[in-house]
Order: structure tokens, then C-alpha cells, then sequence
């Protein structure tokens, strides 16, 4: 008769079995993707063997700068030396890089206004609200940033947008820049692909040629000093409202190109399919063709916005404080000026997180369109 210990071990075979048998497994897929990605071809054997060399060389000075050389977060400033990161200068000088020379005292205010813009955009991406209510949202969020920003009501003190520094700055100049382009971006798009006016096909073509033609520094530049000139002269914009202005025209033209390669993907019986359900042009536009027009551009949409995200930070050239100025602003002192890589690693980490989120939501959109249309 079998014993009890007999019963375990044959109980625990197959799931032994089972677990060599996927470590086998797993180490012979390793070592195929391996082989096929890094040592299938000679070149491929050269190329990793450089980088190889490459990373041996400097991968234990940069972690060596980093972790172990440097000092910690919460240690001394005056133990910095050159071979290791000053993490105390970030302590020290964190509120200057966020929100540079918005009043001390008040910097609760962009705190909540940034944080408020972020929790818009995560709401928006979340769909868990239609057009409408997103409209409604967003419009009251608006109001409530400049609210916060400006003050000057609600017992908020007022502060000049002079002082608008840092990380409310790009905020606000990337979001709103962004969500005034994709409609005109829409209408300029719609403008160049339709073939009964030629006229406003023409200007469409024209505005959206020249825009794209021009460097971005130079747009900005001439609005700053032409868009003034044709403004009443008892209407005075400051040059962070000029930008913004600047801003969402610039990014419209590309946005128009995203959308009208949209429009030019979907097969020809859609527009066939919407005349014969006797759908106005705007109606067939709203309900069967820019959807889908959409849908097919989210890549290269996603693209232009993420552009235009990072090409906020040329606005330093114009005198605007965003969080690259901010961040030079925060080791200019004397004794800080051999610590600005510290400084703009956490700009660049900024921007990798942000972008990374922006990146991961649009391939896991993609994916779920992908699979709605299957």
C-alpha cells in the first residue's frame, strides 16, 4: 500500500514538473530573443559589443554620481563636493523651480491651480464623462486656474502675471494651447480637404503652409510685436496671453495635416454611405466621418501634442518663466552654480513622466480602438 508520503510526492510531481518545465521554457526564450536581437548578424554582434563598452565605461560613474558619491535629500549642503549629486540644493531650491518668483507666502495658489489642470487632463482621459460635461468641466476648471493664478477676488491677493513662473506657466501654455488648436485644426482640415470652395480650400492651404514653413521661434517673435499692432489700442495683452495666442495658431496647422491624413484613410463609401441617408455635410462631418477620421490621426495626433508639450519650453526666449527658466533661475546663485544638472534633472524627469503617461494612454487607446473594430 502506498504510504501518505507517497500521495504528496506524487501529488507535487506534476506541479514540480510543470515549474522546470517553464523555467526551461522561459531560458530558452531569453536566450532566443537574445540571439535574434543582439548577436543574429555581424553587425549586430558590433554594434552591442560598442555599446557594451560604451555602458562598462560610463553607466559606474553616472550610478556612482548618483547614489552612492552623492549626498542624500535631507543631508548637509555643505558636504556637496564635485564627484557626487547635491540633493539638498533640490530641497533647498524646489519651490523656486516649481513656481519661481510667485510670492512665497501664496504659492499654495499654483500648487492647487497645477494640480487642478493635471487632475483635469487624468478626468478627460478616463472618458468618463461625455462631450458635454467635459465642455462644462473643463470650462469651470479654467475659470477656477485663473482665478487662483490672478487673484484679486475671494480674498485672493492679486498677483501680477509677471510673476507666473514655472511649472503653472507650461502648464497652462500646453494644455490651452493645445485645446484652442484641435478645433481650428479640425476646421482647417475640413477647409483643405473639401473641393466645392476653392477659395477657402486656398486660404486653408495657404495658412497651413506658411505656419509649417516658418521656424516656431520666428512665429512667436512676430505675434509677440505684430499681434498687438492689430488689436484696439485700449486692449493691452500681456506677453503670456500673446504666447498663448501664438501658441494655439501655431499648432493648429499641424494639427489640421494629423486630421486630414485621417480624412483622406477612410475609404470612399463612407462619404457615399452619408449622402445616401440625406445627412447635410456638417451632419455627415459630426456623426459618420470625423469620428472616424479621428480615430485613424490618433497617432500622429497624439505625436503633435506631445510637440507641442515639450516646444512650450522656447518660450524662455521670449522673457517667459516656465520651468527651464526657473530652473537656471535656481543655481544662479553664487553658491549653488555648480549644481544645475541637479536642477534639470528633475526638469528632465518632469517631462519623461508626463510624456511617458501621455504616450502609454495613447498606445492603450490605439490597442482598445483596435480591438472595438475586430
Amino acid at each position: 500500500m502506498k504510504t501518505e508520503t507517497d500521495n504528496i510526492n506524487n501529488e507535487l510531481m506534476p506541479r514540480t514538473t510543470g515549474v522546470v518545465h517553464n523555467m526551461v521554457k522561459l531560458a530558452r526564450n531569453t536566450r532566443r530573443w537574445i540571439y535574434f536581437r543582439l548577436f543574429r548578424t555581424p553587425i549586430d554582434i558590433l554594434i552591442t559589443c560598442i555599446i557594451s563598452a560604451l555602458l562598462l565605461q560610463f553607466l559606474p560613474k553616472v550610478l556612482a554620481w548618483l547614489t552612492w558619491n552623492s549626498v542624500a535629500f535631507w543631508g548637509d549642503p555643505n558636504l556637496c563636493t564635485e564627484e557626487g549629486a547635491c540633493w539638498p540644493f533640490l530641497r533647498e531650491k524646489i519651490r523656486l523651480i516649481l513656481f519661481g518668483t510667485y510670492p512665497f507666502s501664496e504659492q499654495w495658489r499654483p500648487a492647487l491651480a497645477c494640480l487642478l489642470l493635471v487632475g483635469l487632463v487624468g478626468l478627460s482621459f478616463t472618458q468618463l464623462l461625455r462631450l458635454r460635461s467635459t465642455v462644462i468641466v473643463w470650462t469651470i476648471g479654467s475659470v477656477a486656474f485663473f482665478v487662483l493664478m490672478s487673484g484679486g477676488s475671494l480674498g485672493l491677493v492679486e498677483v501680477d502675471s509677471i510673476q507666473w513662473n514655472g511649472l503653472p506657466v507650461l502648464l497652462m501654455l500646453s494644455i490651452f494651447s493645445v485645446i484652442g488648436a484641435f478645433p481650428i485644426g479640425i476646421l482647417l482640415a475640413l477647409g483643405r480637404f473639401q473641393k466645392e470652395d476653392p477659395v477657402l480650400r486656398s486660404i486653408a492651404v495657404g495658412y497651413i503652409e506658411i505656419v509649417r514653413g516658418v521656424p516656431m521661434v520666428m512665429v512667436l517673435f512676430m505675434g509677440l510685436f505684430i499681434l498687438p499692432l492689430m488689436l484696439p489700442e485700449s486692449m493691452n495683452l500681456n506677453s503670456l496671453y500673446t504666447t498663448l495666442i501664438v501658441l494655439v495658431f501655431f499648432h493648429a496647422a499641424y494639427f489640421a495635416e494629423e486630421i486630414r491624413g485621417g480624412l483622406q484613410a477612410l475609404p470612399k463609401g463612407q462619404y457615399e454611405a452619408a449622402k445616401s441617408q440625406g445627412l447635410t455635410y456638417w451632419q455627415s462631418m459630426r456623426f459618420i466621418i470625423l469620428p472616424q477620421a479621428l480615430k485613424c490621426s490618433m497617432p500622429g495626433n497624439m505625436n503633435t501634442l506631445l510637440g507641442a508639450y515639450k516646444d512650450t519650453s522656447l518660450v524662455v526666449i521670449l522673457g517667459i518663466h516656465d520651468i527651464m527658466a526657473t530652473a537656471k533661475m535656481a543655481y544662479s546663485e553664487p553658491q549653488w552654480q555648480q549644481y544645475g544638472v541637479e536642477a534639470y534633472l528633475l526638469v528632465a524627469l518632469w517631462y519623461f513622466c508626463t510624456c511617458l503617461c501621455l504616450s502609454t494612454y495613447s498606445r492603450k487607446l490605439e490597442t482598445t480602438e483596435s480591438k472595438a473594430a475586430k
